[in-house]
């Protein structure tokens, strides 16, 4: 009997079906492409969604910036309220269509008052998804604000400019000089007025006088106004006309101590040197003493720069060379000798503005003296001779405000802090100075001038000399004894009628090689006596104080004569003429070595460029971080030595410059005039 085999179940068939269904490996890369194709599109579409998103948002920041700034300029009426302004401004964007993103302004605020204005904004836009809403993300959103603000802050600028001889040279298209003028005017022009529709800067938009702008013009030492001068204690001020104490007219230059770098207010009570108005510049002497055989004298010394002794004429102070001049340009007719002054800041720079346009180039560099007058007179130690000197003008008063007064400080009626603003340029490196030393700067000298413009110098034992005081000439030792003598003569007192007088002894510029000797206390030497002439004698004509004790000596050979301050005798011969025609002619001890006298009168003031670099460091850090002042440097060349002026500007972006010639200038001195004008974008 057969038996029926037995019927499989549904369940084992379908298991079946799966076991063959996995061992199965057909189609298995299918899938996986499949996979990777859906992955490839989903990250793709988040790039362009998330892409999309930040492009809105940008586009919403940079709006709401120029609708801030346009509703915060304060040549506004207080009328057109700065929410009403942005909200227009915003609304006249055109930033699109709505049907895939929308912009939503959450808030506008703003006041408006009669020297301020300050406008936020908030708002936040939405940017619907493409691609992630399938992710369930249907879009992206984010919050934008700006603020912006004008007038709130006062703002106190200086601009130390490089007026260095090498300015003169031309650059690009121009001259450094040139470019210089324009730069600066167009700098204080940007900072204190808006363009009109025409585009030219007529719209003042400073009108409560919160700008103020000061001139530091610097090159071997900085040339300050007289009523300047006179708010400080100085030393060492020169006479003038033979009247102590007045200063050279149109010439006052400090000789500021290194030791006051590292700080920035400079004191008005510590005594402060002058700066001999001298001409210093060395050469090789034209003259030795067994040269000298003429009675007609050298009145051009050698061709070397000197002056004419035919009559009484200055040396030109305006020379080059000077480690203080003033800025006169003599190639023309006009008196342009207050161009180079420094300029007190104003908050009318409309003298300013002229001033700059007749800036004119002299001298060495010294970015750090510059750069040190620059601090003195921002740092509110100066607030006194503001008061002084700027009483009556709009917005001064108060000026400079206190060091600790910065841009985040709020006061308590909820005006702003003050910005400090030194703005240095150069197109130089440090290059030091030879000045005249104190000794020799001021006080009595022993040197004569007659009213026909000859000179003598006295040697006598009480006066000034270049021994101490001693008279050159003095044998230190000797047998006999040692005794006073010039040129083997006798210089011992003499008696005349029962009084003793000393006999001194003078060389005049026309020293003539030999002179016969007396000895009549009485007259003059070589003055139609009897006897041998003397080789390289020291007195043609001596110098006897009368009995009568009258101080004027009998000197006949040019006229009335006058006794010369130190100060006197650098108005009227340089400092190389006087070791040649006067020092060197005596023919006495220790008087007849060019670089012997040299030394002793003249060094270098801050004594080189090291020394200058480290200056000018010192002085940039103490304004940056005691007196919070920010610093914008510009450097003009492509040889210029980078560090110091880039070392000294401020940390940050927008504060150092370096441009090539002088076409680009400008372009350097308008965008930090942009940078720091009072519209700006606060948030």
């Amino acid at each position: 009997m057969l038996n029926k085999p037995a019927t499989r179940t549904v369940f084992a068939d379908v298991t079946r079906k799966f076991s063959d269904f996995r061992s199965d490996e057909g189609g298995a890369i299918a899938i996986f492409v499949i996979f990777i194709f859906v992955m490839m599109v989903m990250f793709g579409g988040i790039a362009v969604d998330v892409m999309r998103f930040e492009m809105r948002r940008v586009a919403l920041q940079e709006t709401m910036d120029r609708a801030t700034l346009s509703a915060s300029n304060v040549v506004l009426p207080p009328d057109q309220l700065p929410q009403t302004v942005a909200l227009e401004w915003f609304n006249k964007a055109g930033l699109g269509d709505y049907l895939t993103y929308d912009y939503t302004i959450e808030s506008v605020t703003g006041e408006a008052t009669a020297n301020s204005r300050r406008t936020t904004m908030k708002a936040k836009v939405r940017s619907y998804n493409w691609f992630m809403h399938m992710l369930d993300v249907p879009y992206f959103e984010g919050p934008a604000v700006s603020s912006a603000q004008q007038g709130e802050a006062k703002t106190e600028v200086i601009l130390a400019l490089d007026i260095t001889g090498s300015m003169a040279e031309s650059s690009g298209s121009t001259t450094k000089i040139a470019a210089l003028r324009q730069a600066a005017s167009n700098f204080v022009t940007i900072m204190k007025y808006n363009k009109d529709t025409s585009g030219a800067y007529t719209i003042n938009k400073d009108p409560n006088n919160l700008i103020s702008i000061g001139m530091v013009p610097y090159s071997s030492n900085v040339n300050i106004p007289v009523n300047l001068r006179n708010q400080f204690t100085v030393s060492n001020l020169s006479s003038w006309n033979y009247i102590a104490n007045q200063g050279v007219p149109k010439i006052n230059c400090f000789e500021i101590q290194p030791s006051t770098f590292t700080t920035t207010g400079l004191s008005l009570t510590t005594p402060i040197p002058m700066a001999a108005v001298a001409l210093v510049a060395k050469s090789a002497p034209s003259v030795t003493p067994t040269a000298i055989g003429s009675t007609t004298g050298d009145a051009t010394n050698g061709g070397k720069v000197g002056i004419s002794w035919t009559a009484a004429v200055a040396i030109d102070t305006n020379s080059g060379t000077y480690m203080c001049n003033h800025g006169d340009n003599p190639s023309t007719g006009a008196d342009e000798s207050a161009s180079n002054l420094v300029m007190l800041p104003s908050t009318d720079v409309t003298a300013l503005k002229a001033q700059i346009l007749t800036l004119n180039p002299r001298g060495n560099t010294s970015i750090a003296v510059g750069f040190r007058w620059a601090t003195a007179l921002i740092d509110e130690q100066a607030r006194p001779i503001y008061t002084a000197l700027r009483a009556g003008v709009p917005g001064m008063a108060g000026r400079p405000a206190n060091n600790a007064d910065g841009e985040g400080v709020t006061h308590t009626d909820g005006s702003k802090g003050t910005r400090k603003i030194i703005v240095v340029m150069t197109d130089g490196t440090h290059v030091s100075s030879q000045h005249v030393l104190d000794a020799y700067k001021s006080g009595p000298s022993p040197i004569w001038r007659g009213t026909d413009g000859k000179m003598a110098i006295e040697f006598n034992d009480s006066g000034v000399g270049i021994n101490g005081g001693k008279r050159p000439g003095i044998n230190p030792t000797g047998t006999p004894a040692p005794v006073n003598s010039c040129s083997g003569w006798s210089l011992a007192n003499k008696v005349v009628s029962g009084v003793t007088v000393k006999r001194n002894f003078f060389v005049p510029h026309l020293k003539a090689s030999s002179v016969t000797r007396t000895n009549d206390p009485t007259r003059a030497e070589g003055n139609g006596n009897t006897g041998s002439a003397v080789t390289g004698a020291c007195d043609p004509r001596a110098w006897i104080t009368p009995p009568t004790g009258a101080t004027t000596p009998w000197w006949t050979g040019s006229g009335t004569v006058t006794r010369l301050d130190w100060s006197e005798v650098w108005r009227y011969a340089s400092v190389d003429w006087v070791i040649e025609q006067l020092y060197m002619r005596s023919n006495v001890v220790g008087a007849t070595d060019y670089n012997t006298i040299y030394n002793l009168m003249v060094g270098k003031y801050l004594t080189s460029t090291a020394n200058m670099d480290s200056l000018l460091a010192t002085n940039c850090t103490a304004a940056k971080t005691q007196a919070g002042i920010e610093v914008f440097g510009i450097i003009l060349g492509d040889d210029v030595t980078e560090a110091p002026i880039k070392n000294c500007a401020s940390p940050g972006t927008g504060y150092y410059y370096k441009v090539t010639n002088a076409d680009d200038l400008n372009a350097a001195f308008e965008q930090i005039a942009k940078i720091i004008s009072p519209l700006r974008l606060t948030e």
